[in-house]
């Protein structure tokens, strides 16, 4: 009997283990057609299945999403938002940070906003340190030129790696006096103080009016006892 075949009819049987039986090879054709169109359509229905469930699945998926809280604490700060910040750009996460801790409503703002606060800083440092120079030396000229003069010896110290305070300053200023690059202003010459009254104690305001009143002997004995007589 040839292989494959039986006495009831053929009998196929498939590397997938699946076996085809028909009366004779049409109806042995018919029905592996009738197994592949089955095999074809419940392979559509199975994908069109699994589709529907990915679409119901994402809609569920944006749904929780979108209920989902937002994690914020203290005034509006999003953690997800700084975290995801941090792992995009670590420097706009940081002015997400900054913009938040010192009131700034635009973080893009930041690094603009702390580079005017550097330069009042700056400029408030500066004047305080020239009020104290000009408070420890008062023979400093007082003209524009000799203050850029100062100023730029200054800049070439602090460039020397010497600090921006009133020792640099004190330093700057020796260098130009004894280079004769700026000149001190002369002192002013102290007031000459009055001569001690003679006799020591000397007459008051009140005892010369009183002395106008007296009579003779009277102001004698004062001026006497003044060692004016």
């Amino acid at each position: 009997m040839p292989e494959g075949t039986t006495q009831s009819g053929i009998e196929l049987k498939l590397d997938n283990g699946m076996v085809i039986k028909g009366e004779n090879a049409e109806e042995a054709l018919k029905s592996a057609a009738k197994i592949i169109e089955d095999n074809v359509k419940y392979s559509r229905e199975t994908k069109a299945q699994l589709e529907q469930l990915q679409q119901q699945f994402n809609a569920v998926q944006q749904q929780m999403q979108a209920q989902k809280p937002k994690e914020e604490s203290h005034n509006g700060f999003a953690k997800d938002k700084y975290y995801q910040l941090l792992n995009e750009d670590p420097l706009e996460a940081q002015n997400y940070l900054d913009a938040y801790r010192f009131g700034i409503s635009d973080p893009d703002q930041v690094p603009q906003r702390f580079n005017q606060m550097y330069e009042k800083i700056s400029q408030l440092d500066g004047a305080n340190l020239a009020a104290s120079f000009a408070n420890a030396h008062p023979e400093f000229p007082s003209d524009t030129e000799s203050a850029n003069k100062l100023t730029e010896r200054v800049r070439m110290l602090n460039g020397m790696g010497h600090p921006a305070d009133v020792h640099t300053l004190d330093l700057a200023w020796q260098q130009l006096l004894t280079e004769g690059t700026v000149k001190a202003l002369e002192k002013a010459p102290e007031p000459e103080e009055l001569p001690p009254s003679l006799g020591g104690g000397g007459y008051t305001m009140a005892e010369a009016q009183k002395a106008d009143n007296m009579p003779m002997h009277e102001l004698a004995a004062l001026l006497k006892a003044k060692g004016m007589l």
